[in-house]
């Protein structure tokens, strides 16, 4: 009898820890003031978000910005006879053709400088992105972007846009 005595104490004891745990998961899945009876006070706040999209472009355009810079600073100067700088300027120049013919849009303008932001992974600030846009525009304007056919007039393009390329440069110090 001693063993069944044993056994039964186990049984309530567990009941009792099942049930314990129960009403401890129930209390947890309530609200402990709304239990108690506080008082219920709701606050409405209405916000209003301005979106600003990011322009592919400008994404795409920063990413480039980034990877020169990247290699600029690493080489201590722009190397214009340096595989990474050729792909990547030109792609940055690619990117920024549409700047010449939508310049004076400015829903154009502003979400290409929120993609700059994003592609360059924050090199271009906020503070700065319509400076960097604007060389940017300088820099394309003064490129054929119809002549980027040969790996001869990718090069000219390179060596043209190296001067502008520092200039931009100059603003993430």
């Amino acid at each position: 009898m001693h063993t069944n005595s044993n056994l039964i104490k186990y049984f309530y004891m567990k009941k009792a820890l099942l049930f314990g745990l129960a009403g401890v998961m129930l209390l947890c899945s309530f609200s402990l003031k709304n239990l108690f009876g506080s008082k219920s006070t709701e606050t409405t706040t209405t916000t209003t978000e301005t979106t600003t999209t990011v322009n592919p472009d400008g994404k795409a355009a920063g990413a480039a910005l980034r990877a020169l810079y990247t290699n600029y600073k690493a080489a201590g100067k722009f190397d214009v006879k340096d595989p990474s700088n050729i792909l990547n300027t030109i792609s940055l120049i690619t990117n920024c053709k549409n700047l010449k013919e939508k310049a004076s849009d400015k829903a154009y303008w502003t979400s290409f400088a929120s993609g700059l932001v994003a592609g360059s992974e924050q090199l271009v600030t906020e503070e700065i992105s319509d400076q960097v846009t604007e060389g940017l525009n300088t820099l394309v304007s003064n490129v054929d972007t119809s002549k980027l056919e040969t790996v001869a007039d990718k090069a000219a393009t390179v060596k043209t846009a190296a001067t502008e390329l520092q200039d931009i440069f100059a603003l993430f110090k």
